[in-house]
């Protein structure tokens, strides 16, 4: 697949998401965006829809499966509430797999194809490595994901640019997921890092909300922000 057909598409998922939830109109001005970086000592990025595009609407049509099979594996795993199941860390991978099975047990063996590979879904922004080495240069980076360790064994080589980053925290690893207080309070203990000087990026408003009230800068992302802070 071609990257930039690949961005154009995810770029275009994420805005109608926005759209439908209503989250527009949570957006900032780039220049009071550009502010908060500038006074911020550490900059924290969620991973999903941020600095990867979590495209797997794409993937499943990749696989050859016709329509009605599409949407019955997406019902089933990527549109099911047991999703965040693999998320939280609280199943085991068989585990995780199992519940997407008994969500559609007609479908079982499509299933289990889709699930083998999905890390495939991880698709780099083509600013991600622009905008967060820039950023690098000034300020400590560090992410802050709800993920599950099997999508992160899938898709560790579309994340080496997290190589470069100060830490983070994946939420399969502590047992509890964004928008937990819980969880923001991890990544500041573990790092020392001083809540007014963070400035978190996360797409969904609730984990926005979840960040300010960790006492954290948030913005609600959009692929405007890199792309408009990239270009002035």
């Amino acid at each position: 697949m071609n990257s930039s057909t690949d961005f154009q598409k995810s770029k275009n998922i994420i805005e109608n998401k926005e759209i439908q939830n209503g989250e527009t109109e949570g957006k900032m001005q780039l220049t009071d965006i550009r502010e908060l970086i500038d006074h911020a000592e550490a900059i924290v990025f969620d991973i999903g829809n941020v600095l990867i595009a979590f495209a797997w609407e794409e993937y499943i049509q990749s696989l050859g499966f016709d329509e009605e099979t599409c949407e019955h594996v997406a019902d089933a795993m990527f549109r099911n509430k047991d999703w965040d199941a693999g998320d939280s860390g609280l199943v085991t991978t068989q585990e995780w797999l199992n519940l997407f099975i008994e969500n559609d047990p007609a479908y079982e063996t499509q299933i289990r194809y889709t699930f083998e590979n999905f890390g495939k879904s991880i698709v780099p922004y083509e600013f991600t490595r622009p905008w967060t080495m820039g950023l690098r240069q000034k300020k400590s980076l560090y992410f802050l994901s709800n993920y599950s360790e099997e999508m992160f064994r899938q898709s560790k080589e579309q994340l080496d640019f997290l190589g470069y980053f100060n830490g983070g925290v994946f939420s399969w690893e502590e047992k509890c997921m964004k928008p937990d207080d819980e969880i923001y309070r991890i990544l500041l203990k573990r790092y020392h890092l001083v809540p007014e000087k963070c400035v978190f990026f996360d797409d969904r408003i609730e984990n926005v909300e979840g960040a300010r009230r960790a006492g954290m800068k948030a913005v609600l992302f959009h692929t405007d922000i890199p792309l408009q802070l990239l270009k002035y």
